[in-house]
């Protein structure tokens, strides 16, 4: 029987990672607007000093561009420089599969863990992340870690464990001060080791007060830098609340779509002694984002509380393993090899229906367009986001060489076309686009400018008065001449 399921295990990590790693489209594709930005205002700074004294705008997350910027020096010069950076988040996404892999195999058991490692890892929401120049995936690697160390500390009460918790709690709030809300999760996951009477517990306030502790460590020497980052954060935030709370968990319930009925069966017990508890206590982690939803002025973006997504598929988890168990009671003759090999082929093929871009394109106009999905088709994704091919072209037009200026419309994504012109050799020329700094109030003779498709060059040219030819365009662009 043991061996049996080790088999079932080894089978179900090998299609896990074979999926994973053959997701090639999340790998290769170009950066966006907050990537590109991210690469070029922070992580090339001369030092981790001055990234650290550079918090001006959320984008700035802080730990994860410090780790991407010593990334950046160990590119060897060979292969797609796109490629490399994203490497960074595959490898925090491969720590966090094995973390959950290591430390739940026998809490949850190992065809469980084979089957929510498939269901977690080859969505569309976690490759996304997997593969992003953003540090949602490193926070949701510290926020397990955390849980891990959390975990051991209330078994044992050992020092070692509780050093461990601190240093990954600030390593967590240091990503983005709000993984908070993901420690939250990890206090409320770790409630029940605490006891019946958990406010008695000397362990548990302890478990309250070091992420506190840890982010007021990291933060209050650019305290200033941090109350302005909020008020930014704030003003850029989603204000539709209704919204917002579709876009969070509309795409958590649908990635595990294929295990609510097994999961959510075992709450047909609930009547048994020691269930209620356990469960009340860890399905409050499921109302956790409906706190800065509903209190905060603007509810934040949807991609902040993706370290919530391993707490999510644990409690599923929990639900399937109490349900195997029952099952298994029920059948004299359960075989593990069919049922979770059927719930294996079923999770697999799910992720697989799931990468179906009609299906996609529908579940994303349900979590708000391609402009706000955060999970399953945000524009980025698209084969309309065509930034690096706009750049080379561009770069190769023979009045290119001798331009004056680039301008770019806000809504053409500045950042990623500067990115790639100035891979593609266009270093001296000035770029012009409507930013924080103001607007640009006139553009100088012999020009380049670029718009998204679909944008009116005619309201542009009326405030930029001259002669306007067209160069080319594509799905994603058009691209001008200007001349006075």
């Amino acid at each position: 029987m043991i061996l049996r399921q080790k088999n079932l295990l080894i089978s179900g990590i090998l299609l896990c990672i074979l999926v994973f790693f053959t997701a090639g489209t999340y790998l290769v594709r170009p950066l966006w607007f907050d990537e590109a930005l991210t690469v070029q205002n922070f992580a090339v700074m001369e030092s981790i000093e001055r990234i650290y004294f550079n918090y001006v705008i959320p984008n700035n997350q802080l730990l994860y561009t410090m780790m991407l910027h010593w990334w950046i020096k160990l590119y060897s010069g060979t292969g797609s420089f796109d490629c490399w950076m994203r490497l960074l988040s595959l490898l925090l996404a491969a720590i966090t599969m094995l973390t959950v892999y290591r430390r739940f195999r026998i809490a949850l058991g190992s065809g469980v863990t084979a089957v929510l490692l498939i269901s977690f890892c080859c969505a569309p929401p976690f490759l996304l992340h997997a593969t992003a120049l953003r540090g949602y995936m490193a926070g949701t690697c510290f926020t397990m870690l955390a849980l891990t160390a959390a975990l051991d500390y209330i078994s044992l009460g050992k020092f070692s464990a509780l050093v461990r918790y601190f240093i990954f709690s600030l390593c967590s709030t240091a990503v983005l001060p709000s993984d908070m809300l993901a420690l939250g999760a990890v206090v409320l996951y770790t409630m029940p080791g605490c006891g019946k009477f958990f406010w008695k517990n000397r362990r548990f306030y302890l478990l309250c007060l070091i992420p506190f502790a840890a982010a007021a460590l990291f933060y209050l020497p650019i305290l200033p830098q941090l109350l302005q980052v909020a008020k930014v954060g704030s003003n850029e935030s989603w204000h539709d609340i209704t919204g917002v709370i579709q876009a969070v968990y509309l795409p958590h319930i649908f990635t595990l779509a294929m295990l609510i009925l097994p999961a959510s069966a075992a709450l047909l017990f609930i009547g048994r002694k020691k269930f209620n508890y356990l469960r009340t206590c860890r399905a409050g982690i499921w109302l956790l984002p409906l706190v800065p939803i509903l209190l905060f002025p603007a509810p934040p973006f949807p991609r902040v509380f993706f370290p919530l997504f391993p707490f999510f598929v644990l409690l599923f988890g929990a639900g399937l393993r109490d349900f195997t168990a029952i099952y298994c009671r029920m059948k004299r003759r359960f075989d593990p090899r069919f049922w979770f090999g059927g719930l294996i082929i079923l999770s697999l093929s799910w992720c697989c229906i799931q990468q179906s871009p009609e299906l996609k394109m529908a579940f994303s106009s349900r979590c708000g367009g391609p402009g706000r999905d955060d999970f399953y088709y945000p524009y980025y994704l698209r084969n309309t986001h065509l930034p690096d091919i706009t750049a080379r072209y561009s770069a190769k037009l023979p009045v290119s060489s001798n331009c004056n200026a680039f301008y770019f419309t806000f809504a053409s994504d500045p950042w990623p076309l500067m990115y790639y012109l100035r891979l593609n050799g266009i270093v001296n020329t000035p770029f012009l686009f409507d930013g924080p700094g103001g607007k640009v109030t006139a553009l100088p003779d012999n020009s380049i400018v670029i718009l998204k498709d679909g944008e009116s060059q005619s309201e542009l040219a009326k405030r930029f008065p001259g002669t306007w030819g067209l160069l080319f365009n594509n799905a994603n662009h058009q691209v001008w001449s200007y001349n006075l």
